[in-house]
């Protein structure tokens, strides 16, 4: 068997509701040149309840390669696509600014079905902390009626270390300056 090197797709996290299944979906990895991951998010397929008796999203961080770090999310019953159109932006993304190594910092982030990671590192505090309430108020109202979680990738560098996992309205508070690498393995290799 020939050993693929060049578009290989590396799930970081993965995080349905309020439950990590990262196994779950590494498993569902189709090989090909490049590899893909296409399937429609349920219990069924993913093979978990994340959260039982609530509508679910599901949010995954993943690279090709070596490449840089996205986020892709979608809400139950919705299919979720990681193909050929996200291995070309991969391929062409100016690499990543190298964040501080030895200080925790936010990967990635999404309320609901949307991507808020931008959102959530302007709410970093002066004194590297991120305290507010996960609302509609807050990161807009991305699926209507449905009670959305707030996912939020912690990492050094590429390395995924925590994930903190808020329901809505739910009060918020990460000290980032307390975690330092010596605390941690990583998550996700």
């Amino acid at each position: 068997m020939q050993t693929q090197t060049k578009g290989k797709l590396h799930i970081r996290i993965a995080v349905y509701g309020l439950k990590v299944v990262t196994n779950n979906i590494a498993a569902l990895i189709r090989d090909g040149n490049p590899q893909t991951l296409n399937f429609i998010v349920n219990n069924k397929e993913i093979g978990e309840d994340g959260w039982p008796g609530q509508k679910k999203s599901i949010t995954i961080m993943y690279c090709y390669d070596d490449g840089p770090l996205f986020i892709a999310a979608a809400r139950e019953n919705e299919v979720l696509t990681v193909g050929i159109k996200e291995f070309e932006r991969s391929n062409s993304a100016p690499r990543q600014t190298p964040v501080h190594e030895q200080r925790l910092s936010v990967l990635g982030a999404t309320y609901g079905p949307d991507d808020v990671t931008y959102k959530i590192k302007t709410l970093i505090s002066p004194f590297n902390t991120l305290s507010f309430k996960a609302d509609n108020f807050t990161f807009g109202d991305s699926w209507y009626g449905v009670a959305k979680t707030l996912i939020i990738i912690l990492g050094f560098g590429k390395d995924v270390m925590r994930v903190e996992m808020f329901v809505e309205r739910e009060q918020c508070y990460i000290d980032l300056k307390d975690f330092s690498l010596s605390n941690y393995t990583v998550m996700i290799a």
